[in-house]
C-alpha cells in the first residue's frame, strides 16, 4: 500500500468516519445543519449532497434516517411556509409584521424577503405562497382596501 493511500484511508473508511461524525454532530445539537465554521463535517455534508445521484441506497437510507438535509434551501423555505401558515392560521391573514417573530423564528424577515424576491420566487413556491393569501405587495393591499 502506498503511503497517501495509508495516509488518506479507504473511501469507505472515509465516508463511515463522515457518517460516525454527522451523527455525534446531530447527538450534539439536534440537527444535521452544520455550519461553516465546523469546516472538514461542512465539507463531507456538501460532498453528499453534490454526489447524491451517485451514492448507494443504503447510504441515502442511513443519511435519511438521521434526517440529513439534501437542499438547505428548499429546507429553510419550507420552514418559513410552515410558520406562515401556523401565522394565518392564528391570525386569519398573512399580513406579517416585519419584525414578527413566531416561536423564536423571524417570521416577519422571511415574509419580507419573499416580497423583495417576488419576480425570482420559484413558480412552485408562488403557487403555494398565492394559495394560502399572501399579499405580495401591503402598501398596495391597503390602499386598495381603503378605495373599497
Amino acid at each position: 500500500m502506498s503511503a497517501t493511500r495509508k495516509r488518506l484511508g479507504r473511501p469507505k473508511d472515509n465516508w463511515e468516519r463522515g457518517f460516525a461524525a454527522l451523527k455525534k454532530f446531530k447527538a450534539r445539537k439536534g440537527h444535521c445543519r452544520v455550519p461553516e465554521e465546523n469546516s472538514k463535517l461542512e465539507r463531507w455534508v456538501r460532498d453528499q449532497r453534490f454526489r447524491a445521484d451517485a451514492l448507494s441506497p443504503k447510504r441515502k437510507k442511513r443519511l435519511n434516517a438521521i434526517g440529513f438535509i439534501w437542499d438547505p434551501h428548499e429546507h429553510a423555505w419550507e420552514k418559513g411556509f410552515a410558520a406562515l401558515t401556523k401565522f394565518k392560521a392564528r391570525e386569519g391573514h398573512c399580513l406579517v409584521p416585519r419584525f414578527h417573530m413566531l416561536g423564536g423564528y423571524k417570521l416577519g424577515q422571511w415574509v419580507a424577503e419573499q416580497r423583495h424576491r417576488e419576480d425570482t420566487v420559484s413558480p412552485k413556491h408562488k403557487k403555494r405562497l398565492n394559495s394560502i393569501g399572501f399579499i405580495w405587495d401591503p402598501h398596495e393591499h391597503a390602499w386598495e382596501k381603503g378605495f373599497a
